[in-house]
Formats: structure tokens, sequence, C-alpha cells
């Protein structure tokens, strides 16, 4: 895992990039992939067509790097590209299909650590993720987005406004309602946590 970057860090190896250095690519892929993919993963829940999607993003990135303006930080634009990606690629396979196809298509994978001493606390653990990932589910389309975007992309609620183009307040708000959602139906479904 590479250190973290600074966004001037990252303009410089775009823009590097733009100028033909491939290498300069190599870094910003090496130090998002696994974002983008988490991302793409989360929000679709098909393995095997995140990592397809994954690689239209990184595509349209060096297609597009030149058209980068700076007036967000890099991960803000490489995110509304991810985002992007998938809601062109939900909309083709709604129209393709008007059924639904089978599966959590908002998976979340890692929720919780899965790494606990005992097996029994493994179990909760794996539980509680199972729950999480339930309600995460039952969210509206803009608050599991918002979810998604912060939790597991890392942007803060201005990057993600900047990625979504909506008011600040409408994503604090959005997340806001998420996580209040996501508290009752854990305190339903798992009574033990009522300190949530």
């Amino acid at each position: 895992m590479s250190p973290p970057s600074s966004d001037a860090d990252d303009r410089e190896l775009l823009a590097r990039y733009a100028q033909g250095d491939a290498l300069a690519m190599d870094q910003l892929v090496d130090r998002y992939a696994g974002t983008v993919y988490a991302f793409v993963l989360h929000t679709l829940g098909e393995p095997s067509l995140a990592e397809d999607l994954t690689q239209e993003v990184w595509l349209k990135v060096l297609r597009h790097a030149g058209s980068f303006e700076g007036r967000s930080r890099f991960s803000t634009w490489l995110f509304r590209v991810a985002r992007n990606v998938c809601l062109d690629h939900l909309r083709k396979r709604k129209r393709r299909s008007a059924s639904r196809e089978e599966g959590d298509p908002f998976a979340l994978d890692e929720v919780v650590d899965e790494a606990a001493p005992a097996p029994a606390e493994r179990a909760a653990h794996r539980e509680l993720a199972e729950e999480v990932r339930a309600a995460v589910a039952e969210l509206s389309d803009d608050q599991r987005e918002v979810f998604l975007l912060r939790e597991q992309g890392d942007l803060t609620f201005r990057e993600i406004a900047d990625a979504l183009e909506v008011p600040r307040d409408t994503v604090k708000s959005r997340m806001r309602y998420a996580l209040g959602h996501i508290r009752r139906f854990l305190r339903q479904r798992l009574p033990q946590t009522e300190s949530l």
C-alpha cells in the first residue's frame, strides 16, 4: 500500500501523464485502484462486473486526463467518473431488461474487522456485517450513494457534494438520514446494539 498522497501530488502526476509520462498514471492507479474497485463493487455488488467497470473507469481517466481542470481534488473527479460509469451501466442494464438481477446490488464487503480473535466473536462480526449490508440495501439511492462515498470512498462532505453536484448540506442531510436508518435497522434486528 502506498503512502497517502496530497492533492498536489495527484495533480502533478495527472499533468505529467497528460504530457506523456505513462509511469505517472501507474502511480495514480496504484494509489486509487483498490478504493475505486471497492466503490464500484459496493455500488453494484458483483465482483467480476466491478473488475470490468473499474477498468472502464481507468480507461475514461486515461482518455480524459487532459480535461481535468483542477476545480476539485483529483479524487473527487475520479469518484465522479466512477459514479458515472456505474450509473451508465445501471441505465444500460435497466434498458436491456425490466427484470432485476438476483443478488444484492449494493453490498458492503467489509464493515467490521473480520480478524476477530475468537470464533464466536468472528461470527458476531459476520452477523453484524450482514445486517449492515441489509440496512444499506434499504437506503434510498441518494442516501446509499452518499454513505458509500463517505465510508468506502473516504471522501469529505465537500468532495461528495462536488462529485454529486449537490449542496454540501444536502450531502450531510442524506448521510444523517442514512446513519439514522442503519441505527434503527440494527436496533430492531440486533437488540444488543441498543448503544448505537
